[in-house]
């Protein structure tokens, strides 16, 4: 996992690539890839790449970036890794491609010179990758299905620039850049700012699993699909999972995660989803090294996930580390964390918090139990969204009537009613409606009280928020896929890679550490997805059942979520209005755009090169 950085020149009559903007660019970066930066200026200065390295695999001098194929043609930079780099390479190297370092980097160049766009659908893993072919002058941009890795576009002075970071972007490239509407009104709906809009204007998100060729001094055309999460939910005929395939899908997940030249770490909580991951990576004979996230203000609650994980850690035989967090603790790290977000969320601190923990006992690398939950029906939008539904078919009230009835009660708080309460009429018809409700963190009818009228009804329009989830699911729906598939679907694209993939790539890249999740795969999806639309659609009991050596006080313990306790930790500095998690949006809001520690510390002189 690293961070690049680069442009390539689409108009014949622009000035060409500043090496030096190029540069500064990558450095913003710099936290992304401390252990090493690598720079690639074409002669005619018209493409350049730049990479910024936190060695994993092929850790030597022969794995840096940009990096070019033994032919000379193809160069790249590359954010990511392959888990299933050492099959493809075999079979390349079967079809007579010479390989010059060990690493999954040099795999990617390979594989798209073999079987060009083809190549992306068959990289188990993650990445955001710009790779210049030079016989064909074309710079090809692409990012994974599931988007995992980030990819900023941005189109400026007759160039195609391109990041890790939109804000690495917007400080260097558009420095005047304005505040997006969308953006701005998407953080208020949803707690944060939905692909592809950016909090810049003008800076967009690259689409997941999408590939674009950029020729130089000619234009882009349109990204195209190669593999779409949506679409791996669809299967005929559907067949349920059986529990021993099951396990061994995920002992195989696990397996090809667990590849690194570097030790890997496990984040370990009291959930079945981390537990499972530790017990797989134990019975793979991994030496376990597990880390723990705890809050002081939780200890001797349901929410505090220090002693069933260190059970379980003790029954794992791990090298175990707790770390408990407390309020001196917050507001201690509450610059840094701002300073390293990239875009303003309601989430990401718990991730921040951990991952800061596991850097400091020296792992590059940790799994995560992150999606889990999606594809195990563990979230209450699985039975909330179709209870919400049959309600709504008792109901003859029109949509219209329902937004009329939102907004007048949104202005007009009732004691103990949540706010969100005054969307239930207008949100009760359809999966898009119930779906937006579910993970709105305000309905519409309370934005106008916090924005202007201006910025909400652009933002508004150009979001569409419910025609763009319809789009996302219509393709599942024609299918004849299940509703609470069509609900894992909307969870994997929606909420998870726009808040928990997101915020786990910048908060976990804060420190140098690359997180893997090995439940957000593939090759697991294309069996687990069809099968969700099955009559016993797997679940978090089948999920526990794949691991032998799990704790029974894991598997029955209530789901409580990953939470923090920053409401409790900013209600002493607020207004009684400002508590809670909208309290901490609107925060959040404030202090990313005021605070003077907002802006990404300068990078060490020690990791300058």
């Amino acid at each position: 996992m690293c961070g690049i950085a680069g442009a390539v020149r689409v108009d014949w009559n622009a000035a060409a690539i500043d090496q030096d903007t190029v540069v500064r660019l990558s450095d913003r970066q710099w936290r992304r890839g401390p252990d090493g930066a690598g720079l690639w200026v074409a002669e005619d200065k018209r493409i350049a790449l730049a990479h910024r390295r936190l060695a994993i695999i092929d850790v030597g001098a022969s794995g840096a970036q940009p990096m070019s194929d033994a032919s000379g043609r193809w160069r790249i930079s590359f954010n990511g890794e392959i888990y299933n780099y050492r099959e493809l390479r075999s079979e390349l190297q079967r079809l007579g491609l010479e390989f010059r370092t060990n690493s999954d980097t040099e795999v990617i160049i390979n594989a798209v010179s073999a079987w060009g766009e083809a190549a992306f659908p068959k990289l188990r893993g993650m990445f955001a990758l710009a790779l210049w072919d030079s016989k064909a002058r074309e710079l090809w941009l692409a990012r994974d299905s599931y988007g995992i890795k980030p990819l900023y576009v941005a189109h400026h002075r007759g160039a195609v620039w391109f990041a890790s970071s939109a804000r690495a972007l917007a400080n260097v490239v558009l420095p005047d850049a304005k505040r997006d509407a969308a953006a701005l009104v998407g953080f208020y709906l949803w707690g944060h700012v939905p692909e592809p809009f950016s909090w810049w204007s003008g800076i967009e998100m690259f689409p997941p699993g999408r590939v674009q060729r950029i020729a130089v001094d000619q234009g882009a055309a349109s990204p195209r699909s190669f593999q779409q999460i949506e679409d791996l939910f669809i299967a005929h005929p559907v067949q349920p999972l059986q529990q021993g395939e099951l396990r061994q899908l995920l002992l195989d997940s696990v397996h090809h995660h667990l590849v690194a030249d570097v030790p890997v770490g496990i984040f370990l909580s009291a959930g079945i989803d981390s537990n499972v991951i530790a017990a797989l990576a134990a019975e793979l004979g991994t030496q376990l090294r597990t880390v723990t996230l705890a809050f002081s203000e939780y200890a001797g609650t349901a929410n505090d996930e220090a002693v069933l994980a260190e059970l379980a850690a003790k029954d794992l035989r791990s090298e175990h580390t707790t770390v408990r967090i407390g309020r001196d603790e917050f507001y201690g790290m509450l610059d840094d964390f701002l300073a390293s977000m990239d875009q303003p969320t309601i989430d990401g601190l718990n991730t921040y918090l951990i991952s800061h923990a596991t850097a400091k006992q020296g792992l590059k690398v940790a799994l995560s139990g992150l999606g889990g939950d999606e594809l195990f029906g563990g979230y209450p939008s699985f039975s909330q969204i179709p209870a919400l539904l049959k309600w709504g078919r008792r109901i003859p009230a029109s949509d219209s009537f329902g937004r009329v009835v939102e907004k007048w009660l949104s202005k007009l708080p009732l004691p103990g009613i949540p706010p969100k309460a005054a969307g239930l009429l207008s949100h009760s018809k359809g999966v898009a409606n119930a779906y937006l409700l579910r993970r709105a963190l305000h309905v519409e009818g309370e934005l106008d009280a916090l924005l202007d009228e201006s910025w909400l009804s652009e933002g508004l329009q150009r979001l569409s928020s419910i025609a763009a989830i319809n789009a996302s699911i219509d393709p599942l729906r024609r299918a004849g896929v299940s509703q609470h598939a069509q609900i894992a679907a909307l969870e994997s694209c929606w909420y998870m890679r726009n808040q928990l993939l997101r915020d786990t790539d910048w908060s976990s890249m804060a420190h140098g550490l690359e997180v893997r999740v090995p439940f957000v795969d593939t090759h697991l999806l294309r069996r687990v997805g069809p099968a969700i639309s099955s009559n016993t659609p797997p679940d978090k009991r089948d999920l526990a059942a794949c691991a032998r050596k799990l704790s029974p006080s894991i598997v029955n313990r209530a789901k409580t979520g990953f939470t923090t306790p920053v409401r409790a930790w900013i209600s002493s500095q607020s207004e009684p209005s400002a508590r809670g998690l909208r309290g901490w949006a609107s925060e959040v809001h404030r202090l990313f755009e005021k605070r003077p520690g907002a802006t990404a510390r300068a990078m060490p002189s020690a990791v300058a090169a």
